[in-house]
């Protein structure tokens, strides 16, 4: 087989000052004799690579919201109204009694809803699968964390924040308001009984509304 070395090739760019060189091997017995084209399998087909069809962003909820919980929702109730919100608050209400009422409006509950509960007496994670249960997979479901005053009545808090943290994981509906955690480095917006200062209900307002509305 003779072998027939091509010499370099160069291009010289001008208006750069730049040099471009490349080496050809030939073979003189190949040179004339047609190469046939690659025949194509069915792996080659299937390993081309296909565009996605982009999907549409998703959209924020603009629909009805109700604020449903215990006495949290009495002072933070006036800035929750403000920005639309229905609210249905009870002083003493406890987790397993706001299942049974939820049960109970069924139909009547609209498309986001925003939970304060476990205040009274804590929350375990079987009182929150209910109530998530009940509510179902296509409303939006935000829960806050609660912020209880320092207190030995109140040994409960860090366990029911912790199973409050924990929905997501379980239901890709829900969403958190760390409430605990945004008032406690904000301690001007919380009274000594536990009650929001007007700084306070506006604050949660605005993070409440801002994460029920998100689009995701």
């Amino acid at each position: 087989m003779v072998r027939v070395l091509v010499t370099v090739v160069a291009l010289a760019a001008g208006f750069t000052g730049g040099l471009w060189a490349g080496i050809v091997y030939t073979d003189s017995r190949d040179s004339a004799a047609p190469v046939p084209a690659p025949t194509r399998t069915a792996d080659d087909t299937a390993s081309e690579t296909v565009t996605p069809t982009s999907r549409p962003a998703p959209a924020p909820y603009t629909g009805e919201v109700l604020a449903f919980g215990d006495f949290f929702f009495l002072s933070t109730g006036p800035c929750l109204e403000a920005k639309g919100f229905e609210v249905d608050a009870q002083a003493g209400r406890r987790v397993t009694d706001a299942a049974t009422e939820l049960q109970r409006l069924d139909d009547d509950i609209p498309g986001a809803v925003l939970l304060h509960l476990g205040a009274n007496g804590g929350a375990a994670a079987a009182d929150l699968d209910r109530i998530m249960t009940i509510l179902g997979p296509d409303r939006i479901v935000v829960w806050s964390t609660i912020q209880l005053p320092d207190d030995d009545r109140y040994t409960f808090e860090g366990e029911t924040n912790a199973a409050i943290s924990a929905l997501p994981q379980t239901y890709p509906n829900a969403r958190i308001v760390s409430w605990n955690a945004l008032s406690l480095t904000n301690p001007t917006w919380v009274n000594a009984d536990g009650s929001l200062t007007a700084a306070g209900c506006e604050a949660f307002a605005d993070f409440a509304e801002t994460v029920v509305r998100a689009a995701i």
